[in-house]
């Protein structure tokens, strides 16, 4: 940023001539008047960088004229760390039984042994699979089906919908699943793949997860059975 006028690097104003400033004769001087003292190059001894300074400065220009920077030093740009790589959602796509998709479409853990099927329940047995994953995360139809049952069990379930596959032996039941997300009403047609509601924690649940079932021969009021849904879920994944 440029000094004003009146307030130069120097801490001075202009100087007159014939003044005296710094020990520095500015008077005029006659063609020919060659102070004593003074080399033939025209400067005085005094007026010369000291030695010191002049090899310091022939030095700074040789390592300049090697970068070929003109003596400006650019400072190197500092690797920036690599951001930690984002979560890979598990694909949603079609698995090993033609056009069944894993009914979870993002981020999810199948989670520890009191997770499956068969693990011990207060007065029950766990008749499900659950899949931990964010609150959010889409719910979908693993395969064509009517919707048979929407309801909300406080105490239980919470939110969850029953969905009756179409030309199969099998009900799949979505429980757990996040308010205000269900896109399916009791008798709507639904197409593999289709988004049908959220992962949630609704009723008796303990962290965002779906709670999912595989009923052969019809849901339990149908007079079907649950089978283990994991060996399934697994191969749909492949």
């Amino acid at each position: 940023m440029a000094l004003p006028a009146a307030a130069h690097a120097d801490g001075g104003g202009a100087v007159a001539p014939g003044s005296a400033y710094l020990g520095v004769d500015e008077s005029p001087a006659s063609p020919g008047d060659v102070p004593a003292g003074t080399p033939s190059g025209g400067a005085t001894t005094d007026d010369r960088p000291p030695r010191r300074s002049r090899r310091a400065s022939k030095r700074r220009k040789r390592r300049a004229a090697r970068r070929g920077d003109g003596g400006t030093t650019v400072p190197k740009p500092r690797p920036k760390p690599d951001p930690e790589p984002a979560p890979k959602p598990e694909p949603g796509g079609s698995g090993s039984e033609a056009g069944h998709f894993f009914p979870v479409n993002g981020t999810f853990d199948f989670g520890g042994e009191g997770s499956r099927f068969g693990a011990g329940r207060v007065g029950h047995t766990h008749q499900g699979q659950d899949i931990a994953a964010a609150k959010g995360t889409p719910v979908v139809a693993p395969f064509a089906g009517t919707v048979e049952w929407v309801r909300f069990q406080r105490e239980g379930a919470g939110w969850y919908i029953v969905l009756d596959g179409d030309g199969e032996d099998r009900d799949y039941v979505f429980m757990h699943l996040r308010r205000g997300t269900l896109l399916v009403t009791p008798g709507q047609q639904v197409a593999a793949g289709e988004q049908i509601a959220q992962v949630g924690n609704t009723g008796r649940s303990f962290g965002p997860h779906l709670h999912f079932e595989i009923w052969v021969g019809g849901w339990y009021v149908k007079g079907g059975a649950p089978v283990d849904p994991l060996p399934i879920l697994k191969s749909w994944l492949n």
